[in-house]
């Protein structure tokens, strides 16, 4: 096993749907093979989505870890696939674009508890594959400035942002100035409507990887819900 790799549980849309060609042609990559795809002709749009590129298009349930002593790439593959198999489809509210903290991504338009109990369960049922973070870890998270609650999050569960914190989404820049995100906003919006026309279906729940911190994370499996 590689120590160096992380995984994660992650939401990625069906291939060939049009929040999946969204995605991958907006940030210029396809998760699932590694191609570099063409960009909108947009100024600066490769630096703009180099970061939320590096992950690939995605919605995180369970955040980035390494594994924990014991266990094994394969042994968690067989978790997450025993783990779908028991639960049915999400069908939550159209996605709408926002700003979240500086950059911009798609999230719900309205309230949706279902998806917020499934990247809950997805914490806990998992969190016995997660290696603990280390010193720098730890200070890397805590760089932007955490509350409490959030810093008591990331000791717990290794990320600040779950349970209460949560709040799905979608990136599809890093983040922004404001009259920089205002104009990648303005092209974003008409890019956006076919992958944002009906409900946001979670029909899958998919595992992604990367060989080390420099490489990018790669979509291993999708496992369809029930």
């Amino acid at each position: 096993m590689n120590e160096s790799a992380r995984y994660a549980i992650y939401f990625a849309p069906a291939a060939g749907s049009a929040l999946d060609q969204l995605g991958r042609h907006w940030l210029g990559r396809d998760a699932a093979s590694d191609d570099t795809l063409s960009q909108p002709a947009i100024d600066g749009i490769a630096e703009i989505t180099r970061e939320p590129r590096h992950y690939g298009f995605h919605a995180t349930l369970k955040p980035p870890f390494g594994l924990s002593a014991g266990n094994t790439p394969a042994m968690l593959l067989a978790e997450l696939a025993a783990f779908v198999a028991s639960r049915r489809k999400v069908i939550a509210p159209p996605l709408k674009l926002a700003a979240i903290s500086g950059f911009l991504a798609l999230v719900p338009s309205a309230e949706a508890g279902e998806l917020d109990r499934l990247a809950g369960l997805c914490v806990t049922r998992f969190d016995r594959f997660r290696a603990p973070p280390g010193p720098e870890e730890i200070a890397k998270r805590r760089s932007p400035g955490l509350t409490p609650e959030q810093d008591a999050l990331l000791l717990r569960w290794g990320y600040p942002y779950v349970f209460e914190q949560f709040r799905f989404h979608m990136t599809l820049t890093g983040r922004l100035p404001g009259p920089e995100r205002a104009r990648i906003e303005a092209a974003l919006k008409p890019l956006v409507g076919p992958a944002t026309a009906g409900p946001l279906v979670i029909d899958a729940l998919s595992l992604f990887a990367q060989a080390d911190r420099d490489k990018p994370f790669r979509l291993l499996h999708r496992f369809p819900l029930g």
